[in-house]
């Protein structure tokens, strides 16, 4: 019955390695994680309107005095 527990710990540690090394391996390494990521864009950061309090994207917005407005339907009157 032993022998049979020790052979089921051996094939279950082996099995957990050979898991640990197939995923390393569908990993890329770093230096090919970080070149395929792209680069951050400004302009699709989310930015918080000062009048409705509304998240959008900064290239959507309209510049006023104290921050920025989500458009034409916030603008001052």
């Amino acid at each position: 019955m032993v022998r049979w527990l020790l052979l089921l710990a051996i094939a279950l540690v082996i099995a957990l390695l050979a898991r640990k090394v197939l995923v390393a391996l569908r990993t890329p390494a770093t230096g090919e994680r970080d070149a395929a990521t792209p680069p951050d864009n400004p302009q699709a950061k989310l930015v918080r309107c000062v009048e409705c309090g509304a998240f959008v994207p900064k290239a959507d917005t309209v510049p006023v005095a104290n921050g920025l407005r989500c458009g034409a339907g916030c603008l001052p009157r």
